[in-house]
């Protein structure tokens, strides 16, 4: 009975080891060139501009080579945007009335939570390969705004902003194992934006940005 218990026991030790290593954890910092694509003819898209995020990534692999990803990320990101009519900009403080041909240059924090798929080689070397696509969801935490004009100066702008979006993405990249399971790892992402980042209804346009992925799996 002892020699049966004891059994148990290192089983239940051994499957829990195995159990954990298929669990990685890791850090990651995001610069990227973001945008705003428009999807109505009142607006264009009047340049991209520099972004950086950062946070958590978590990894699950069910099996050898395949994982569910997600995580927990701060990025600011964002885009130009031009203004072929005369338009009203809602703030905090009431609303700013624009001329026809104004650039409003927005910057927009959100907090992001992906849900993926990571595809990965065997290690050669030291190296593993790998590709991941997946979902975002984006609950937008602070918008400002910066008009050409001076009409909107850093302005918040959380009304013209709806709180919610969601986001497809697809990349890939490569690990570096530097001992056990601690890799540093390199990527390359673009997300494609398939939700209004405008509440007004006669302005649309979804959020779009390439990243740079620099971050430590352990």
């Amino acid at each position: 009975m002892k020699r049966a218990l004891l059994f148990l026991l290192l089983a239940a030790d051994v499957s829990a080891i195995s159990a954990q290593s298929k669990l990685r954890l890791g850090v990651n910092l995001d610069p990227m060139a973001a945008w705003l694509s428009p999807k109505t003819n009142r607006i264009e898209k009047d340049g991209a501009k520099p972004g950086f995020g950062g946070g958590l990534m978590m990894e699950y692999f069910f099996r050898d080579n395949y994982g569910f990803v997600t995580g927990l990320n701060l990025g600011i990101n964002g885009g130009n945007l031009l203004y072929n009519d005369t338009t009203s900009i809602r703030t905090e403080d009431g609303s700013v009335r624009l001329p026809a041909g104004s650039t409003v240059a927005y910057n927009l924090s959100y907090v992001t939570i992906p849900i993926g798929l990571k595809l990965k080689t065997n290690e050669i070397g030291y190296f593993t390969y790998f590709a991941e696509l997946g979902f975002r969801q984006h609950i937008n935490v602070g918008s400002r705004a910066t008009s050409t004009g001076n009409n909107l100066n850093k302005d918040m702008v959380p009304k013209e902003v709806n709180l919610l979006n969601m986001s497809y993405y697809f990349g890939g990249g490569i690990e570096y194992n530097i001992g056990g399971q601690t890799s540093l790892l390199a990527a390359l992402f673009f997300n494609n934006g398939f939700a209004d980042v405008l509440s007004n209804n006669r302005h649309k346009a979804v959020a779009n940005y390439l990243t740079l992925r620099i971050g430590i799996l352990f």
